[in-house]
């Protein structure tokens, strides 16, 4: 309870990086979940995780910005975010499988992949379609959280 605000804090912000960047994080968030659980130094971290059904660093990210997506695509943000990201059906008209996904945007650089224009629609892309329909944010949150965690 003393760590895990500080990590969540505006995550899908400050996460925006390389991994080389996040993995002292990482590291400090799994030396903490050997203490807690007060298991061996050397210990796999990956079951003590599950153990005590918490997200690492890079879940949290993934998890924020579902949440944001989510947001986006139940027109639950001001109207200043109403034309940031576009559907496939928007660009062209094709009728493809992937009509309805997110479009994403081209990257020249890696520094823009780590941007929300790009992660967001990946992100979005990738959920099941059972986590992506649900109409309720609380319910969505839960079923996100359950499908990160397995």
């Amino acid at each position: 309870s003393l760590i895990y605000p500080y990590i969540t804090y505006c995550n899908s912000t400050w996460s925006s990086t390389y991994v080389t960047n996040l993995n002292r994080i990482y590291c400090l968030q799994k030396r903490a979940v050997r203490a807690i659980t007060n298991s061996d130094y050397r210990a796999h971290s990956a079951p003590l995780f599950s153990k005590l059904e918490i997200l690492d660093i890079f879940q949290i990210n993934t998890f924020q910005i579902a949440k944001f997506m989510y947001s986006y695509h139940n027109s639950l943000l001001p109207p200043l975010f109403s034309n940031l990201f576009n559907t496939n059906s928007q660009i062209h008209n094709y009728s493809t499988r992937k009509a309805n996904n997110y479009h994403m945007h081209h990257c020249r650089t890696n520094l823009k992949k780590f941007t929300i224009l790009y992660q967001g629609p990946k992100i979005w892309n990738s959920l099941p379609t059972k986590i992506t329909t649900l109409l309720n944010f609380s319910n969505f949150k839960n079923e996100l959280l359950e499908f990160l965690l397995k």
